[in-house]
């Protein structure tokens, strides 16, 4: 509904009202139009234009007539006309109206008590006028012989809203468990609460009751009620099964729930009983991995294992190179000399080492031989340096004028021989003087 004005005002009647321009210039001056509403807020409008929301003050309007309108949300519109002279001052406030719904409800049977918030707004058919049309409603509806309802009412301005409920017997009761407890009750299509449950005012004859819980399958039963009847229902719900995802990192993995091998390798388990579980993944050269696993009913447990290397790695460095390193007992290669001229060797990496403490065996020619013990943990590298100790094992044997000497062949000139007699002592001996010189095997043969 809209409330529709004529406002003319004389420039003479509010001259005085513009303090900022000198009396001999007034009519020289804009015209100051101030709209105000209460409540404060609503669309002002110019001649189809919308200029803000009051309050507001405008000094652009030209003279002459001009339509005005107020809009505000879950208020009646105001529509007026205003005259507007040069130098005059216009305050236009207006009262907003709020919209009241209009509610038509009828029931069968009639005679039902319509009540808002435990107040009685009378018995039906009820026509409800009073209702600010911005707001929603729960209204209630009581008859004796009949089921309680509520109905929801939500208005549309002034649009019209009408409502007919069909009212329900109230002949018998039902009380409802189901293990386990907390499903869902719908009696003939109307929720009815959770198990368990004593539904009151069941209209007579045959009642379809459907029971439903996240999880579980929905039962469904059918009864056949008298007027005044009591009836127990029980109803064990039954689980849906759900699924359990397995995986590894890496891939590969055995996997055993409850001690049974289920899969080699990622798999999905599709109609797993809810409840606990122990799964297990074994992967060769890793660590074993356990853990209790819960699939919920009709849900999906997915069980991820990341699996510990039990494989490490040894780096060996030699002093001096070309050494055969055995590992255990068993040769796994020889340190080959420094690219950039070091005595130390490059690196030996040995791979796939289990965990554990191992031996370490380093030989070569000439060296005394080393055994090291070398811890390897799971999934690091271990690095080891060896240096070897020059061993004194004579490999030629000279005949001269005065004896027989033995040693380590340093040298074999033209002019001279010379032999390291001792760790660390060289002898020289000249070729003339030489009678015999003679190779020596290294286990000690000739």
């Amino acid at each position: 509904m809209r409330t529709v004005e004529i406002f003319v005002v004389a420039a003479a009647a509010v001259l005085l009202s513009v303090p900022s321009f000198p009396a001999g210039n007034r009519a020289e001056a804009p015209a100051r139009v101030d709209f105000s509403s209460s409540p404060s807020g609503a669309a002002v409008s110019v001649d189809g234009v919308l200029r803000g929301n009051a309050p507001l003050t405008l000094y652009d309007i030209p003279d002459g007539e001009h339509h005005v309108r107020y809009e505000l949300k879950g208020y009646e519109d105001v529509d007026f006309f205003m005259n507007v002279e040069r130098g005059s001052r216009l305050s236009l406030f207006r009262e907003m109206i709020p919209l009241k719904g209009l509610l038509l409800v009828t029931t069968d049977p009639a005679g039902c008590t319509l009540s808002l918030d435990g107040v009685s707004l009378g018995e039906t058919p009820r026509l409800v006028t009073s209702l600010d049309a911005t707001l929603k409603y729960k209204f209630r509806l009581e008859k004796p012989g009949y089921q309680p309802r509520t109905i929801a009412v939500e208005f549309d301005g002034r649009k019209p809203v009408a409502r007919h409920e069909k009212m329900t017997l109230d002949s018998g009761s039902v009380t409802i468990v189901s293990e386990p407890s907390g499903a869902a009750v719908t009696l003939n299509g109307i929720g009815r609460g959770e198990t368990p449950c004593t539904v009151d005012g069941i209209p007579r004859g045959n009642v379809s009751v459907e029971l439903s819980m996240d999880g579980y399958k929905t039962e469904s039963r059918s009864l056949a009620l008298k007027a005044g009847e009591r009836q127990n229902l029980f109803v064990e719900m039954i689980p849906i099964p759900g699924t359990m995802s397995l995986s590894s990192i890496p891939d590969g993995a055995r996997f055993y729930v409850d001690g049974e091998l289920r899969s080699k390798g990622d798999t999905m388990l599709e109609n797993v009983k809810p409840g606990w579980y122990t799964v297990r993944a074994e992967l060769d050269d890793h660590e074993t991995e356990e853990r209790r696993v819960f699939v919920p009913n009709g849900g999906a447990a997915n069980v991820e294992m990341r699996l510990q290397s039990v494989l490490g790695s040894i780096e060996i460095r030699t002093n001096p190179a070309n050494a055969v390193v055995k590992l255990d007992g068993r040769i796994v290669g020889t340190t080959r000399p420094s690219l950039r001229g070091n005595k130390t060797s490059e690196v030996l990496a040995i791979g796939g080492v289990k965990a554990g403490e191992h031996s370490l065996e380093i030989r070569r020619d000439g060296f005394v031989d080393k055994v090291r013990k070398v811890k390897v943990k799971p999934s690091s590298v271990s690095t080891v340096r060896v240096r070897l100790d020059r061993a004194f094992v004579p490999d030629v044997e000279i005949t001269t004028n005065t004896g027989v000497r033995r040693g380590v062949l340093v040298k074999n000139g033209e002019d001279e021989i010379v032999l390291e007699v001792s760790m660390g002592i060289t002898q020289t001996f000249r070729r003339s003087d030489v009678i015999k010189m003679t190779f020596i095997n290294m286990d000690g043969g000739k």
